[in-house]
Order: structure tokens, then sequence, then C-alpha cells
């Protein structure tokens, strides 16, 4: 008599293939809710959008834009979320170099002379705690294909 239970190679195949398609709906509504405005519940500020159309998915750490590149649309992620990989490193930030003041704030004096006081927004940290419940959410959905 043959094994009759299920097939432990199509299961752990279409395990795989959840965990993958749970990673990848999860890390792209994140990106979603990394690019969510002040104006819309979320934290970025918004003085031209610029900083929230920087949004960037990788598998390597997002570099830094020169000063003055301006995105007119949001950035497309979709290769990004495309290469993710369970068990492998993801990166999602903003590029803009003016990002890290907007998100911690700044108290000084910059390289141009100009003295700024201004507050964080903590976005990146207010991303980053949503995670959880994204993760949860996308498991809910993923389950009732």
């Amino acid at each position: 008599m043959g094994w009759t239970g299920t097939d432990p190679t199509r299961w752990a195949g279409r395990t795989e293939a959840l965990m993958t398609a749970l990673l990848r709906a999860s890390v792209q509504e994140l990106a979603k809710e990394a690019g969510n405005t002040v104006e819309n519940t979320g934290r970025v500020p918004v003085k031209s959008g610029n900083l929230a159309r920087s949004v960037i998915v990788s598998n390597t750490p997002p570099v830094v834009d020169a000063p003055g590149v301006v995105y007119e649309t949001p950035r497309d992620n979709a290769g990004g979320i495309q290469s993710i990989e369970p068990g492998k490193p993801v990166f999602i930030g903003w590029t803009p170099k003016y990002s890290r003041r907007a998100n911690y704030g700044f108290v000084g004096t910059d390289s141009l002379g100009r003295t700024y006081n201004q507050s964080g927004y903590g976005f990146a940290e207010s991303t980053a705690a949503k995670w959880e419940g994204i993760v949860k959410v996308q498991a809910t959905k993923i389950a009732n294909r």
C-alpha cells in the first residue's frame, strides 16, 4: 500500500509560493504606506510631494540621490518587489538627501550657513511600526484566495 496523504513535495512548493506572495504583497503595502503624506493621514511632510514620490524598494540599501532630483510620479517599485525572496534582506527608503532631516529633525547650521530648528516627522519609524498589521491583513487576503 502506498502513501495516501498529502504529497510533501507539493505541499512544500505551495507553502514556499504562499510565503513569497505574502512577503511581496506586504512589502508592496508597506511601500505605499511609506509614501503616505500628512494630507492623507500619513506622516510624510508635503512641500512639493517629492519626498513621498521618492520611496524605493530594493534588495540593496537605497542610494541617496544627488541634490535637486525631482520625482514627477511615484517610483515604480515593481522590479524591486519582484526581486524579493523570503530570507533575503529588503530595503524600503526615501532617497532625497533631505529625507533624513525631515524624518529626524535638525537643529543647527547647515553647510550653506542656514540655521534650522526643525522637528522631525518620524515617518520612517511610523511606517515600520505598521509592518505587523500589514502582514496580518495580507495573510488573511492570501488565505481567502
